[in-house]
């Protein structure tokens, strides 16, 4: 009996013993807080002093036998569509066109009558159409009022000018005037058009075009005639749009006439043509003289659009440039024309 009590009590006590010497399972919270200090550590010694955060999800560490390496994950990037490519159109830029018949008016009533020709008309139509199809300004003579300006323009720019589709254009404001014939030869319906700067009268462009007529007596010659119109106008268009885009570059030409009021002997008539003219070269592009007399300078000044954003900025420039000279009134301003009086 005294043997089993002592054999039970010998290994209680064993039992005991070794419970008293087994370590206790690590504390988590004090290895992540040992890891992080040793980090911070190294962080130090480093040069960063930024602590790391080991348990954030977006900087995983990722441990060499050597030395630990912090990884800082990149934020993700979400590719956008790619949006289509915003086409601005230039029909701020883009010249404004005026369309008239070909035929020499003797009066400017003439023209209104030519125009409503129906032959001539039907082209007209067809040419305008195909212009402001493609987004020009299109300028028209219509009516007695613009015919009357006509008028008031042929009887101050010299007297003497025949060609009213210039005279209408600088009356109306047009960059550029078309002028446009049909005519039947044989089988073919032929068309032929014409563009002009409308400043200086200057050929830019011609085009010709032909459509065989095969219908004989029973054709429709307004159908014909406005098909030739539109087969021109494409070719016509380009050689328009090179013109426009090089003469750009010397600037927005605007003719310019003064009126010399008042008596100037020889010496003097001349001594105030070089001031003008020295004094407008100054400050614009260029200016080319027409004509010069006694009584009048007719010039193109080509003025820089940035300066000078329309023709009554041009006068204003003018008048104010040559203020110390003489005194410079407006007659009459239209959006390419420029009248004025000196004295």
């Amino acid at each position: 009996m005294n043997r089993l009590l002592l054999f039970a009590l010998t290994g209680s006590l064993l039992f005991s013993g070794c419970a008293s010497t087994a370590k206790a399972p690590p504390d988590p919270s004090v290895q992540r807080l040992q890891a992080q200090q040793g980090y911070d550590e190294l962080d130090r010694e480093m040069g960063d002093s930024k602590p790391l955060d080991i348990e954030s999800s977006t900087a995983p560490i990722v441990a060499t036998p050597s030395s630990p390496t912090r990884v800082v994950s990149q934020p993700t990037v979400v590719a956008r569509p790619s949006q289509p490519a915003i086409v601005k159109t230039s029909v701020g830029q883009m010249p404004t066109l005026m369309v008239l018949p070909a035929a020499k008016a003797k009066e400017a009533q003439d023209i209104l009558v030519i125009q409503n020709e129906p032959s001539t008309k039907a082209m007209m139509e067809a040419i305008n159409a195909f212009l402001t199809q493609k987004q020009y300004e299109v300028k028209s003579l219509d009516g007695q009022g613009a015919l009357d300006e006509l008028i008031q323009m042929q009887q101050e720019i010299a007297g003497e000018e025949e060609d009213f589709s210039y005279l209408a254009s600088l009356a109306l404001g047009a960059d550029i005037y078309l002028t446009f014939s049909g005519n039947v030869q044989g089988d073919m319906v032929v068309a032929e058009i014409n563009a002009y700067e409308t400043a200086t009268a200057r050929l830019l462009g011609s085009q010709t075009s032909e459509v065989k007529n095969n219908s004989g007596s029973n054709a429709n010659m307004r159908a014909l005639t406005q098909s030739a119109a539109r087969k021109a106008m494409p070719g016509l268009e380009k050689k328009i749009q090179a013109y426009w885009n090089a003469d750009q570059k010397n600037g927005v030409q605007y003719k310019a006439v003064i009126h010399i009021k008042g008596s100037y002997s020889e010496s003097q008539t001349e001594d105030l043509h070089d001031v003008v003219l020295n004094t407008l070269k100054s400050i614009f592009n260029k200016v080319s003289v027409n004509s010069m007399t006694s009584k009048t300078i007719d010039m193109i000044v080509y003025a820089d659009p940035q300066k000078y954003a329309d023709s009554h900025e041009v006068y204003s420039a003018i008048r104010n440039s040559l203020k110390s000279t003489a005194s410079i009134s407006k007659k009459n301003i239209s959006r390419k024309l420029l009248l004025m009086d000196l004295q």
